[in-house]
């Protein structure tokens, strides 16, 4: 049996003063905010030139994509999407993007959530490409030493 990002569910922290709810909405809800949504995941996917939002939308509703809230008394304060890799020697949830504002309120319960989805799904890393200050600001990670390399033609 073959493992997609929606097959463990995922229980989301519970907020406290301040602190945001971090959860994996059903897709019904994810269309249904979808220009918030589209919103923080525009200012994310406009730096590498790769993915429209639109297209994390089309990726969720094939399940290749995870589609992740962090919600306040605000409303939707940030949007994170991951994906699963299976290597051939380690499964790998990957955090594609992350866009949003208030990030003292939503990252530790986004560390929380996720990693404790990873460990659902029997993953064994989390990673992301990013700027080097996410590895500062998620707790335990380091940076690989690899750096992406890129050449526009």
């Amino acid at each position: 049996m073959t493992l997609t990002v929606w097959d463990a569910p995922a229980e989301p922290i519970m907020a406290q003063p301040m602190r945001a709810v971090v959860r994996l909405p059903p897709l019904d809800e994810v269309v249904s905010h979808w220009p918030q949504i589209e919103a923080h995941l525009a200012k994310a996917t406009k730096r590498t030139g790769c993915y429209e939002p639109i297209d994390l939308l089309r990726m969720a509703m094939t399940g290749t994509a995870a589609i992740w809230l962090a919600e306040s008394v605000n409303g939707i304060e940030a949007v994170l999407v991951t994906t699963l890799q299976p290597y051939p020697r380690r499964r790998v949830l990957e955090v594609m993007f992350g866009g949003g504002s208030n990030m003292r309120a939503w990252l530790k319960p986004a560390i929380e959530t996720i990693e404790a989805h990873a460990r659902q799904l029997g993953c064994t890393q989390i990673a992301c490409v990013g700027r080097p200050g996410w590895a500062r600001a998620w707790t335990g990670a380091h940076l690989t030493g690899d750096v992406i390399i890129a050449k526009d033609l």
